[in-house]
């Protein structure tokens, strides 16, 4: 590990950072890929052999039309071809892999060319190769395969969370943009990367910006990055011009960091963005995502099939909440609030009550008390919460619900975080954004942080999913919610 001292010009001295060397990572990078390597070696020859056992339980004649039947020494022969297309199309670079889309993208042709190669060699070797072998051997491959690199990636992932494998990055800005990526970077470390500081591109207005250091200024960039020893660096694009980042990259060329850089987008999906070459220039394309009349009609009807369905499932776990409640606290079992739907209509919500009766009227008194935001006001050991209520809030049982509020149209499964009447009058133009869509059970909010986030992140991750949505992003949030309430992050 390397100790630097952190002193950036112009501010006080910062606390000592330890960041690993990037020899360290190098080396650590270089033990997971050969990790990776051998599990696809395991998982290409599990493949072969349970495709044998397809074709012998189909009982097709295995003896002379596989190549099984040739000698041990093809198995030996294509299983390394295997092992070389994946490294030639990147799939031992983890550096390549930040997502798993991508990966599933050259896994996917590695194994289509690997298929073709071996249907070449066969033809050309005059071997009898059936048509059902070459099959079963594409699907159990793929199955294996995907199985072998999704195991890997749950390791990486815990890896990266526990700093192993982490690569230390300097944020380039120091803007609302730049604080919200080091932000993200410290909620998701799974992603591989962590935040050790910041580098402002101007005078900093001081040495500490939520709990990282200012490590210095763009001017002096590569003397920073040597000092500091990161392997990194991310640039906000909101907070640098065009001869800023020349600057930037010209005075990196000679160190040895990555260089990340943000569109200057925040609330722009990636998969809307296409980069298209125009005369020596990076034309940044972006999709249009419009919830027309098609895909509300598609969203409504998943949210009455799937929230139906729920709905009944519930049904006996919400009837036993119910019992709960009213015999453990005064008041009655739900608890009606007004929030505001799409187009800025009211709706009444609906949740299993979980505080003292009377919870409203000590409101006002406990957030003048603990000086916390009045739209947001969450607190950890809430005197107000019933000790049912307080397991209920833990496991999002008090939400249930709301289920009803998704089958009557109030609500969809996924959308916004339902807003309250005093939060919707302070609203920018900007914000009312957010009611174009209907609100949500679950959503981005809930499943990366919930009431850990603060309110400029709740805003946020609304503002992309509406102008983001598609049906995979549903599908995506949905997946997501189970594992989050299961780690119970941000729930109280």
């Amino acid at each position: 590990m390397a100790d630097v001292r952190l002193a950036p010009t112009g501010v006080p001295e910062a606390p000592e950072v330890k960041v690993p060397t990037r020899r360290t990572l190098a080396h650590r990078a270089r033990v997971v890929a050969f990790v990776n390597l051998v599990v696809d070696l395991v998982a290409v020859s599990g493949g072969y052999l349970l495709s044998k056992g397809i074709i012998a339980s189909t009982r097709a004649d295995a003896a002379t039309r596989t190549p099984f039947s040739l000698s041990g020494r093809w198995v030996m022969l294509t299983i390394p071809l295997w092992l070389v297309i994946f490294a030639a199309y990147g799939l031992y670079n983890r550096s390549e892999l930040d997502a798993p889309s991508e990966e599933i993208r050259r896994l996917f042709h590695g194994i289509t060319v690997s298929l073709v190669a071996i249907v070449m060699l066969t033809f050309f070797a005059k071997f009898a190769v059936s048509r059902g072998w070459i099959a079963s051997l594409a699907l159990s491959t793929t199955l294996t395969l995907a199985a072998g690199r999704f195991a890997v990636r749950k390791l990486t992932g815990r890896l990266n969370a526990s700093g192993y494998l982490c690569t230390p990055a300097l944020v380039i800005g120091i803007n609302e943009e730049a604080r919200t990526i080091a932000r993200s970077l410290g909620r998701q470390p799974k992603l591989g990367y962590g935040a050790v500081g910041f580098v402002s591109v101007g005078p900093a207005p001081s040495a500490m910006i939520d709990g990282l250091p200012v490590v210095g200024t763009v001017d002096d960039i590569a003397a920073v990055a040597r000092r500091t020893g990161v392997a990194a660096v991310v640039i906000a694009g909101t907070a640098v011009r065009a001869d800023t980042l020349l600057q930037i990259d010209a005075a990196l060329q000679a160190v040895d960091v990555e260089i990340r850089l943000t569109p200057g987008l925040p609330h722009v999906s990636p998969s809307r963005i296409t980069i298209r070459p125009l005369d020596g220039l990076a034309l940044l394309s972006l999709d249009r995502r419009e919830l027309g009349i098609r895909q509300a009609a598609l969203k409504r009807m998943f949210d009455v099939v799937v929230g139906t369905i729920l709905f009944v499932f519930a049904l006996p776990v919400m009837s036993v909440v119910a019992v709960l409640v009213r015999l453990t606290s005064r008041g009655p079992a739900l608890f009606r609030q007004e929030r505001v739907g799409k187009g800025g209509q009211p709706f009444v919500m609906y949740k299993f009550r979980s505080m003292v009766k009377g919870a409203e009227e000590q409101h006002e008194q406990l957030v003048r008390a603990s000086g916390a935001d009045t739209v947001l006001f969450k607190l950890r050991e809430d005197p107000r919460v019933t000790p049912v209520g307080g397991v209920l809030r833990r496991w999002a049982l008090d939400e249930l619900p709301q289920l009803w509020n998704v089958v009557k149209g109030d609500m969809s499964l996924v959308g916004p975080r339902p807003a309250l009447p005093g939060e919707t009058a302070r609203y920018s133009n900007r914000l009312r954004t957010r009611l174009q869509v209907k609100p949500g059970l679950t959503g981005l909010w809930q499943v990366n942080g919930r009431h850990e986030l603060p309110f400029a992140d709740y805003i946020r991750y609304d503002l992309f999913y509406v102008e983001n949505w598609s049906l995979g992003l549903d599908l995506y949030v949905i997946g997501k919610t189970v594992p989050a309430l299961l780690a119970r992050r941000g729930s109280y």
